[in-house]
């Protein structure tokens, strides 16, 4: 069964990521390579992705490492705050944006407008990474108590405890949080397009730029392929990072003192969500609905409910499938991770480059929303699989049972809640997917995250207004979706 498992995910890999990249990458070698290293523009691009990628890794290290050890205290709603932190990470690129416009853009609540800056960039990288730096730390954070009681009985000072003992063991947990961070905030798209402007455009920004408005296949094929370069260097590395054994920890005390210094926190933490609530207009929504200006609301929500709907009946058995023969393979786990290091619009770019009868259907544009879900609905499930007991499946054998019946009356219930954890990530990734949408569009195809970008090409207050609207609409339906399917069962083992 494993094999057989392995077999299916190896195909799709082939097919909707592998060979797509190698059109990239024999496009990208030619003439249009050296005509982007001889273009200074290209340099300073790559550049400032590395930038915006290692100041944001450090700027979000910053605030969770602190975050860690303040969550290794018991007190009331922990398990609240901490699902809290992860919503940042689920919600649409375009919802964050217009968060972050409603509170510090020229229209902002606050009337101080940050629109085009470094620090409204760096404050949104922040924002959207700082719960899965956090979720990476805690559990490494919480074991450390135990060997730094020890450094202390053995006559150190805290401060030099956790410079020598904690500190070091933490280290691979630091890494890793900060590699994966740099990796979304360097290959970062949504946000950079929409808050940065042309002076502050990531790589990922200009690649899609040379698509959209110059059709320069060749410099783009160059550019995605020195940013999938880089993007492998930092994979290898992240991959080189193993926590440390260490022994269970356990909560500490705390008080309602805690409960309200971290209610405070995430007020100032969700400003941005809060600031777009309170600007966003329900009349707008009247009017978006049947818009003669832009794509009407309906067709968009019915857009991205059948996309999402779609693309899931994909997702979920490659998911599945790959956590089963991932979980006994080395080789086929760490292959699993290459759909997490492409970023969306080098996917859309493969696949125009791959296959280009193809171009404007919705199989491809769906094959995209999976290859970019299925590894989070995957990443979830895998740890749940690897700790049960192989002795079940041998039971089940015993009894008569075919390797598919064992696996699926045994063990799928026994790791049901991570499987939910698990589709409620996919599910948030296909309905906020921006990058592929906006290389793979077709005008029919509109959906909310593309009707809320069509807006915010107008200039004037109503299509402002009504952007904000549907923005308001999306979160509320990303945050329902991931609670609803999640609720926090499993994230913080």
């Amino acid at each position: 069964m494993a094999r057989l498992a392995g077999l299916l995910v190896l195909s799709f890999l082939g097919l909707a990521l592998f060979y797509p990249l190698s059109r990239i990458l024999v496009l990208g070698v030619g003439e249009g390579f050296a005509k982007a290293l001889a273009n200074p523009y290209y340099w300073e691009r790559y550049l400032w992705s590395l930038e915006y990628g290692l100041l944001s890794a450090f700027f979000t290290l910053s605030l969770a490492l602190p975050l860690a050890f303040l969550f290794r205290r018991r007190f009331p709603l922990r398990e609240a705050f901490l699902a809290l932190s992860t919503l940042p990470f689920v919600l649409p690129t375009p919802v964050v944006a217009l968060g972050f416009m409603a509170l510090l853009g020229p229209r902002g609540v606050l009337g101080v407008d940050l629109y085009g800056t470094r620090t409204l960039l760096f404050l949104a990288a922040v924002f959207y990474n700082l719960g899965l730096a956090l979720r990476i730390l805690l559990p490494v954070a919480m074991r450390l108590e135990g060997p730094m009681r020890a450094a202390r009985v053995l006559g150190a000072t805290p401060f030099r405890a956790f410079l020598r003992v904690g500190l070091p063991l933490l280290l691979p947990a630091l890494a890793s949080a900060g590699l994966l961070v740099f990796l979304y905030a360097f290959s970062a798209f949504g946000v950079p397009l929409l808050l940065g402007g042309p002076r502050y455009a990531t790589l990922e920004v200009e690649v899609y730029t040379l698509l959209a408005y110059r059709l320069a296949f060749p410099e783009a094929s160059a550019l995605m392929l020195l940013e999938i370069l880089t993007l492998g260097l930092a994979v290898l590395l992240y991959l080189r990072f193993r926590p440390y054994p260490l022994p269970p920890g356990e909560l500490l005390p705390a008080s309602w003192a805690w409960t309200a210094g971290l209610a405070a926190f995430f007020l100032l933490l969700f400003a941005p969500l809060g600031a777009l609530f309170l600007q966003a207009d329900p009349r707008a929504l009247a009017s978006a609905w049947a818009s003669e200006d832009f794509t009407p609301l309906s067709l968009a929500l019915g857009n991205s409910l059948r996309f999402t709907l779609l693309a899931l009946l994909l997702a979920l058995p490659l998911g599945v499938a790959y956590a089963v023969a991932a979980r006994g393979s080395r080789l086929l786990d760490l292959l699993g991770l290459f759909p997490l290091m492409v970023s969306p619009v080098a996917v859309g770019l493969g696949y125009l480059l791959a296959y280009p009868a193809w171009r404007g259907s919705l199989p491809l544009l769906l094959a995209a929303y999976a290859l970019l879900a299925y590894p989070l609905l995957a990443r979830a499930l895998l740890p749940a699989l690897r700790s049960l007991s192989p002795n079940l499946l041998q039971a089940a054998r015993v009894l008569g049972a075919t390797p598919l019946r064992a696996f699926l009356r045994v063990e799928i219930p026994l790791v049901f809640p991570a499987l939910q954890s698990g589709l409620a990530l996919a599910l948030a990734a296909i309905l906020g997917e921006f990058g592929a949408t906006l290389v793979l569009w077709r005008p029919e195809w509109t959906t909310l995250t593309l009707a809320i970008y069509e807006r915010l090409g107008r200039p004037g207050e109503a299509p402002f207004k009504e952007a904000l609207a549907l923005a308001a609409l999306l979160a509320l339906l990303s945050g329902l979706l991931f609670y609803l399917l999640d609720r926090g069962r499993g994230r913080w083992g």
